[in-house]
């Protein structure tokens, strides 16, 4: 399996897949025509580390993929 980042600006998070949907979700709420043209996301719902990000038009985000470390 592949670890999976965010990286958002100059930082990176460690996602998952369904944050990763939320995130495409998001990004066309952003770029939907008439919209405020930002909307916050929360990495990790279900986690006591609160972490969210203001996702604004033009503000660079990509996801990274990482193998994973297979020891044989």
């Amino acid at each position: 399996m592949t670890n999976r980042y965010l990286r958002y600006g100059d930082r990176r998070f460690i996602i998952t897949r369904e944050t990763e949907a939320r995130l495409d979700r998001t990004l066309k709420k952003v770029y939907a025509s008439g919209s405020s043209g930002h909307e916050w996301l929360n990495l990790y719902p279900d986690s006591e580390a609160q972490c969210r990000l203001l996702i604004a038009a033009g503000v660079p985000i990509t996801i990274e993929t990482e193998p994973a470390f297979d020891p044989r």
